[in-house]
């Protein structure tokens, strides 16, 4: 027997055989083509085009799929309906005389080595959208049948070198409870369809190959790891998980319907982190609040062209539409830093994260900025839809984005077009300086949302992506706590609502120390959604008076002790052992 580590991307536990999936090699023809032969092959293409895009919409029109794999299945139609792709193939047949097979993987080619080019792993995933499109199209125009699934059944775990969103739907239809790949990130497409269908998934898996076609293995994607050739102890607990597992579903059903509220009734509102719009439909799976935090970036760093005003429209308004009245709050572009858009020209900067960025960034492209502002202002008459602008230092950067804003309503009165000049306006807490103004902040923004990832490198120091600095990267250093605490006080002092959307919010630990200091809305990764729901209902009075009394200028010891000792109760029991338990 032995544990192997790897990634966790979706919460899952099975046991079964190990089975290798090879991947489908399609042999791609090389030869040219005549000037003759190219009206045959652009026929092909179109014959090809036209039973892909059918197939699509047939999936899309099933009463058996889920919300994800629709919003998915809807990129892959229109990356199918995509004119720039068709219009490249096209020409790689009737120009340079390529067979028809050659001219959809070149094309295809070149926009899936640009995705995998990309920095931003949520971005670079959008690779295996376009292989998959492209093993879609091939298929019809090669005509080669091969069933890689065919002996896949409830006792198989699939192993992957590569797998597509379309393979992880059909996993479902084989009754796999879980798999392994290579590459898979947490914002990529597979990662979300797997979490939507509840499959597990390990990925990045140490020591792979150890594993041999047949072997037995457990697969725990909460835990992010495999056991191999377990023995009869491990067997022993994977039964025991797998009936905590169906108590702790059980629990989550319940907690579905119940108010997130202290056990003293104080009422903590949760909401959900999203960065894609097929990740909306969890608000309601999930009965959450609505949207803490909706990151746009995805806009500008997902296609080929800047997105124009009707494009952001019809993405915010759907989303609003969706999930009205509850309210989404749509950060602006939070560019530049590690996210920089291959569409705007931007200078190399020796330390982007101290450079242009956030609303900085937006403030030096402001046509980028009003484009986008227009967009939301139209949106919100379709639903609950507020505006939060990232990377703000003090209240006369604020001022300065809203009075774009005010400039865009009163462009849109002028128009005559619809929109809502009453919407909601709030500002990031994410470095040291605007916690320090958040008084002035408070008195003019609508709301504060702190987002702790950002506040603790500023604060320390230390970046959060460099593992030799990972040591100094601590969330509740009092240096932290002490700015958060000032600015709940502050913003108390005006009443303006303050909201958590960073790390520490969805960190169970974490938890009962935001709720002392007086938190009352909380913005959480889906995937940790019911956790923080039952510890929020596991706290109590006596909690408050607890870290009220607490002086955080003390040594970080002692907050240790706080956080891991002092508070362990509140969030330390299984969730079924809370005051939901059955």
């Amino acid at each position: 027997m032995k544990t192997l580590k790897g990634t966790g991307i979706a919460k899952g536990l099975a046991f079964g055989k190990a089975t290798y999936i090879k991947g489908i090699k399609y042999e791609i023809p090389a030869h040219s083509i005549s000037k003759e032969q190219s009206a045959a092959e652009l026929a092909m293409f179109h014959e090809a085009l036209g039973k892909s895009r059918l197939e699509l919409q047939d999936y899309l029109q099933a009463d058996h799929i889920s919300d994800s794999e629709k919003e998915i299945l809807g990129t892959h139609l229109e990356i199918v309906n995509d004119p720039d792709l068709k219009e490249q193939i096209t020409q790689a047949i009737t120009q340079d005389l390529h067979n028809v097979a050659k001219a959809i993987n070149l094309s295809f080619e070149k926009a899936i080595l640009f995705f995998k080019s990309m920095e931003n792993e949520m971005f670079s995933q959008r690779a295996i959208d376009f292989e998959d499109v492209r093993k879609r199209i091939l298929h019809k125009v090669l005509l080669q049948e091969h069933d890689s699934f065919a002996e896949l059944d409830a006792d198989s775990i699939p192993i992957f070198s590569e797998i597509s969103p379309s393979e992880v739907s059909l996993l479902r239809k084989h009754n796999v409870r879980a798999y392994l790949a290579s590459g898979i990130g947490q914002t990529s497409h597979v990662g979300i369809l797997s979490r939507a269908l509840n499959i597990g998934c390990v990925s990045n898996l140490e020591d792979q190959q150890l594993i041999q076609e047949g072997d037995y293995i457990i697969v725990d994607g909460e835990n992010s790891l495999v056991i191999w050739q377990p023995n009869d102890e491990a067997l022993e607990y994977f039964a025991q998980s797998l009936q905590i597992e169906d108590l702790i579903l059980q629990k989550e059903e319940r907690l579905k319907d119940i108010e997130s509220s202290t056990k003293d009734g104080r009422q903590i509102d949760i909401a959900l982190n999203i960065g894609l719009p097929l990740e909306i439909d969890q608000v309601q799976e999930l009965g959450s609040n609505g949207v803490g935090l909706f990151r746009t970036e995805f806009l500008f760093l997902d296609g080929d062209h800047l997105p124009t005003e009707e494009e952001q429209y019809q993405v915010y308004s759907e989303m609003a539409a969706k999930i009205a009245p509850k309210p989404i709050t749509i950060r602006t572009f939070d560019l530049g830093g590690d996210k920089i858009s291959h569409l705007i020209h931007s200078p190399h900067e020796d330390n982007p994260n101290l450079g242009n960025r956030g609303i900085r960034y937006c403030l030096t492209h402001s046509q980028i900025l009003r484009t986008q502002l227009r967009a939301i202002l139209r949106a919100a008459v379709h639903g609950n839809i507020r505006i939060m602008f990232p990377m703000i230092i003090d209240v006369d950067d604020f001022l300065e984005a809203k009075r774009i804003l005010m400039r865009c309503a009163d462009d849109l009165y002028d128009e005559k077009a619809k929109y809502n000049a009453e919407i909601p306006v709030g500002s990031m807490i994410e470095v040291p300086s605007a916690a320090l103004s958040s008084c002035a902040l408070a008195r003019e923004c609508d709301f504060l949302s702190i987002g702790t990832n950002d506040l603790v490198q500023y604060t320390l120091a230390v970046d959060r992506n460099n593992e030799a600095v990972s040591r100094y990267f601590i969330q509740h250093h009092p240096a932290v706590l002490m700015l958060i605490r000032a600015t709940l006080i502050n913003a108390a002092r005006h009443n303006t609502p303050v909201s958590i959307c960073g790390e520490m919010a969805s960190t169970k630990e974490y938890i009962p120390l935001l709720i002392g200091m007086g938190v009352k809305e909380l913005s959480v990764n889906s995937a940790v959604y019911y956790e923080v729901k039952s510890v929020v209902r596991n706290c109590d009075a006596k909690l408050h008076m607890i870290v009220k009394n607490f002086d955080f200028s003390t040594s970080l010891p002692k907050v240790d002790e706080l956080v891991y000792r002092t508070l362990k109760p509140y969030y330390s029991s299984d969730r079924r052992d809370s005051n939901d338990s059955l």
